[in-house]
């Protein structure tokens, strides 16, 4: 099972104070990151999560520079309407 850790334990660097924005939503968790460095790691973590091979969750970014992640039958919806198999 994952562990959670400090950022910097990991790393190396110190930890800084983050601003990330959640937001629940009825079919998703809607993340704002609050700075460059949230929104490149965020991007990165689009190609690992919508791998080929996993149906679920699905993770996109949308216009605004917000991401959703999306599980269940709310990921199966998104990615047909989307035209994903």
């Amino acid at each position: 099972m994952a562990s959670l850790r400090p950022v910097g334990e990991q790393s190396g660097r110190v930890a800084r104070s983050r601003r990330v924005q959640v937001r629940i939503a009825e079919e998703c968790l809607e993340l704002d990151p609050g700075s460059p460095d949230d929104l490149n790691l965020l991007r990165r973590w689009v190609g690992r999560i919508n791998g080929a091979t996993y149906p679920q969750p699905y993770f996109v970014e949308s216009p605004e520079g917000r991401f959703r992640l999306y599980v269940g039958e709310a990921a199966e919806r998104v990615r047909t309407a989307r035209g994903i198999a």
